[in-house]
């Protein structure tokens, strides 16, 4: 079991610097030496952290939807195996009954020759 997530490991930690390059965020990161271009790059950057903002928002919005429909799935899944169970719980209890009417019957029957 510890082999194939070692070697997902490896290959995670072989490929860092790629997944790095890949998940690090595009956010603007220069540095300006007059104060009106500070100003604009500022701007830049809080327009950028709105925008991030506003998209990991409809992302959690997203995501709560679906975890939502999981729940309601997993209700619907356990009511379901709540309604078997209490049927196989029924006819055990019929089978065990007429198990122990028809050891009564032979029973009887063995002692009424």
């Amino acid at each position: 079991m510890a082999l194939p997530w070692l070697a997902v490991g490896k290959l995670v930690l072989n490929n860092l610097d790629t997944i790095i390059s890949v998940v690090k965020p595009g956010f603007t990161r220069k540095k300006v030496d007059a104060l009106p271009s500070q100003t604009d790059l500022l701007n830049q950057q809080i327009a950028e952290l709105q925008a991030a903002a506003s998209s990991n928002a409809e992302q959690i919005q997203q995501l709560a939807a679906q975890v939502k429909e999981v729940v309601a799935a997993l209700g619907q899944a356990a009511t379901e195996a709540a309604a078997q169970r209490a049927a196989a719980r029924r006819w055990s209890y019929t089978a065990v009954t007429m198990s122990v009417i028809a050891v009564l019957i032979c029973a009887g029957s063995f002692f009424v020759r």
